[in-house]
């Protein structure tokens, strides 16, 4: 006997990476019981922002890996990441995965930017997605209990072919955690950071992952261009998980200031809720073009 879960979808263009059967049986007049088939999510960047043939690739991240440090800042339990091509950034993402290489979660949930503007929040309906190292399971049963959890969650591919933040940093989750641990992933892509967005993420979230073995991973760059007081304000408020004062920052700059400035918001206080207490930069990095400012972020439970 099989429990068919409430969840809802938005209309799909259907490609040939993406085929459906949908039995659909009406529940109420907001509602619908949807099975859906689901089929794996090819890599759309590979050879483009990081290399396509494995080895190489496996090659170039376990030695990033190798010469990258490891700090002392307990257990972690989020994480606020840039993202770009791995010729750009590698080598500070490879030191942020060190980091949580041996935690072992179960599962590892990314809160991206979208590159188009929607007010939904989005998360993918593959069955998983796959890197040139191999394939990385969705959590189908984490999706459902976020769209249980609130009305605006979607499951929809509604901004992943253009927002390639997630898909890069897949294989040096496959080279670090994947090598000690299984996991699977949760990717999520905010439509838009409003405040009532944000909130609804936070709350959903919080409740969700309260008692899993979870990683949150949030995306955002900064401009370089706000380095000074402006920035040295705003890491005081991330540093003390102030989820209002990050919010205002958001309302105020918005994509000014970072591409994901809710997000991080969102991070913040979830983290807050997983019991961290303590915030540390891991890397700092000026873009080669010196408009971006990459900035890595931990979250976690020492607070020594």
């Amino acid at each position: 006997m099989f429990l068919l879960r409430h969840i809802k979808t938005l209309p799909i263009n259907l490609d040939q990476q993406m085929t459906e059967a949908l039995l659909l049986q009406p529940h109420n007049q907001s509602e619908k019981m949807l099975t859906i088939f689901r089929t794996v999510r090819k890599p759309m960047f590979a050879g483009k922002l990081y290399p396509e043939q494995p080895d190489v690739l496996a090659d170039m991240i376990d030695r990033a890996c190798s010469e990258a440090s490891t700090e002392n800042v307990g257990e972690i339990k989020a994480m606020l990441l840039p993202y770009s091509s791995y010729d750009e950034l590698l080598a500070l993402l490879a030191k942020a995965y060190k980091q949580v290489e041996k935690t072992a979660p179960d599962l590892v949930v990314f809160i991206a930017p979208a590159v188009d503007t929607f007010h939904r929040i989005a998360m993918s309906g593959f069955a998983a997605f796959e890197t040139p190292l191999g394939k990385v399971e969705l959590s189908d049963y984490v999706r459902n209990e976020l769209c249980d959890e609130d009305d605006d969650f979607f499951i929809s591919e509604e901004g992943l072919p253009k927002g390639y933040s997630i898909e890069t940093q897949l294989p040096i989750l496959q080279r670090t955690i994947g090598r000690h641990a299984p996991f699977k992933i949760l990717p999520i892509l905010m439509g838009e950071q409003t405040v009532d967005l944000c909130d609804e993420t936070a709350a959903a979230l919080s409740e969700v992952l309260m008692s899993k073995k979870v990683l949150v991973i949030g995306h955002c760059n900064f401009n370089a261009a706000y380095q000074g007081e402006v920035m040295q304000n705003y890491l005081s408020a991330l540093e003390a998980l102030n989820y209002d004062e990050l919010m205002r920052y958001a309302v105020i700059h918005g994509k000014k200031f970072g591409t994901g400035l809710g997000i991080a918001a969102i991070v913040a206080r979830v983290a807050r809720e997983l019991s961290a207490k303590r915030v540390s930069k891991i890397a700092e990095l000026l873009s080669s073009n010196k408009e971006n400012l990459y900035l890595a972020v931990s979250f976690s439970k020492s607070t020594n």
